[in-house]
């Protein structure tokens, strides 16, 4: 088999998914990683498909495209060489933490944190972000879920994380996942 990476994009609406599948399915192709959200209205994919040898990108692309004609979608298929980066292959030994922050709306937040995570070798796996504009802090909320490698220091990024907060006046919290997998459970 052959990989490729599909992404789609466009308005939410019923059945992207199931329409999607089902032309994978007839050309024998097998989902092997999906993720799947939406942003307000819209609708986002990332699909890791096992095809046949003999699929070609494009004719799988056009395949999609006409099969979601009326549905306004943007739809790219490429090519997926598996070799992973080299930092995957030498991915350092990692614990998942969790940051949250909560605050008035600005721009550049987003920039702020990646940049101090990326500054200390953090990974982020999945982050998601929320604003709804104006000065009430808990209509702005990021959730970054990511691997820490055991060798950063972690007051100096929680210090680099606190700086941040207080220029931009936001709150910012840094726990280890267990722990704030525990304090939701407790709170539900």
């Amino acid at each position: 088999m052959n990989k490729v990476l599909i992404s789609v994009l466009g308005s939410d609406q019923p059945g992207i998914m199931a329409v999607i599948a089902d032309v994978i399915n007839q050309r024998n192709g097998n989902i092997e990683n999906l993720s799947q959200t939406l942003l307000n209205s819209v609708f986002g994919a990332l699909l890791l498909v096992d095809v046949p040898h003999e699929e070609v990108a494009e004719e799988l692309q056009t395949a999609l495209e006409n099969a979601c004609n009326n549905m306004g979608l943007f739809i790219r298929v490429h090519p997926w060489n598996e070799k992973a980066s080299d930092w995957y292959q030498n991915k350092p030994e990692v614990q998942p933490y969790i940051v949250t922050v909560i605050g008035p709306d600005r721009q550049g937040i987003v920039a702020e944190v990646a940049g101090q995570l990326f500054k200390h070798g953090v990974n982020i796996t999945n982050m998601q972000a929320i604003f709804k504009g104006g000065k009430n802090p808990m209509d702005n909320l990021m959730v970054f879920e990511i691997d820490v490698p055991k060798a950063t220091i972690m007051n100096d990024l929680r210090d680099a994380l606190a700086e941040i907060s207080e220029r931009l006046d936001l709150e910012v919290s840094v726990q280890h996942r267990k722990i704030f997998d525990s304090v939701s459970n407790i709170l539900n």
